[in-house]
């Protein structure tokens, strides 16, 4: 039983060995947004389907094209898949053939450094005819990750080392050195999996409803909020405490 206000003297000289999970989270700004657009039209002809493709297409590459040429550009590069057509024959409701359909589609995609634009450019393409905004994805680059990744490793090591000290600061030890670091599962802790890999970002597209749900009539530039990235990190620990 412990002296009341006190702590529990230390027994022994002997140190102690702690084996815990350290675990962080913490949230950041994106510095990346891709926008992906899509052109579709179908129609009786081949004709009737490739053209307003094309004129779709033309139009909003120019808009790109215009934009990425500018010195202070918003945009760090763009894709253009290729204009793809097919046909179908579709059936009535009798089991009867009907006369071909043709289809013709194509899919741009807009990565934007500079989020001041995202909105001007989404406003405008979305009022092209055959043209949908299909989606954002706010992401962070390769290397920003790794610097963001090792933050928060760091912090799941300080996390592991206060519980440490935690569990022994009633026994009175004061002195904590590090005699193993490694990831879930390689200390032989039984540790609950995490819902994505260790340090990976969790990426979340919650523009889209605000996209969706923008009206037509709107003479405005969308405004968008970009979504916060989530990393996590967990790693397993073993002290020797004295």
């Amino acid at each position: 039983m412990l002296p009341e206000g006190g702590t529990l003297a230390c027994m022994t000289d002997a140190p102690v060995i702690i084996t815990v999970a350290g675990h962080a989270e913490r949230e950041f700004a994106p510095n990346r947004c891709t926008v992906a657009v899509r052109v579709h039209a179908d129609g009786a002809t081949r004709e009737q389907a490739a053209d307003p493709v094309a004129a779709a297409v033309a139009t909003v590459t120019g808009l790109v094209t215009e934009m990425r040429e500018r010195d202070d550009s918003p945009v760090k590069r763009w894709t253009f898949d290729q204009v793809r057509h097919s046909r179908h024959r579709p059936y009535n409701s009798e089991g009867r053939t009907r006369p071909w359909r043709y289809t013709s589609a194509a899919a741009i995609t807009v990565t934007f450094h500079e989020f001041d634009a995202i909105g001007a450019f989404v406003d405008k393409v979305s009022g092209i005819d055959s043209v949908t905004v299909s989606g954002l994805h706010w992401w962070i680059t390769r290397k920003t990750q790794q610097k963001r990744v090792a933050q928060v490793r760091d912090l799941a090591v300080q996390n592991a080392l206060d519980k440490a000290k935690g569990y022994t600061k009633s026994l009175g030890y004061s002195t904590f050195r590090a005699i193993a670091i490694a990831d879930p599962g390689m200390l032989g802790l039984q540790t609950p999996p995490t819902p994505y890999p260790v340090g990976t970002p969790k990426m979340r597209s919650a523009m889209r409803a605000d996209i969706a749900s923008a009206p037509e009539e709107s003479v405005e530039a969308i405004v968008l909020e970009p979504d916060r990235i989530t990393i996590t990190a967990d790693v397993e620990a073993r002290f020797e405490a004295s």
